[in-house]
């Protein structure tokens, strides 16, 4: 399971910075006027902590890019307008997870 799952308090609380603060709504509101770039990076930020602290994980994405990615966050968002954007990156962590890579390709994949 991602570490995301097990790195907070007994009742799951941990805190959250930056962009994982705002709500889905925000993001949406952000997606439908071209400003999601804070966004973008945030992800990615999250995605290399991820990566780096989930065990048998290189690469969380797999083969997801990021427009699929933010597609997914999007429909996350609209489903829980009023949730985190940091809930709906562990959504999409824990969708992830199963499609992760878990070895670096070697140059000829």
């Amino acid at each position: 399971m991602p570490i995301s799952g097990s790195s907070s308090d007994a009742q799951g609380n941990y805190v959250a910075l930056g962009f994982g603060l705002e709500s889905c709504q925000t993001f949406l509101q952000a997606r439908s006027n071209g400003l999601d770039l804070p966004y973008r990076h945030w992800l990615t930020g999250y995605l290399t902590a991820v990566n780096k602290l989930t065990n048998d994980t290189v690469d969380m994405r797999g083969k997801t890019d990021i427009d699929s990615m933010l597609w997914l966050l999007e429909q996350y968002c609209i489903t829980y307008p009023p949730h985190s954007f940091s809930r709906a990156m562990e959504s999409l962590v824990t969708d992830l997870y199963p499609k992760r890579m878990t070895h670096m390709p070697h140059k000829h994949e």
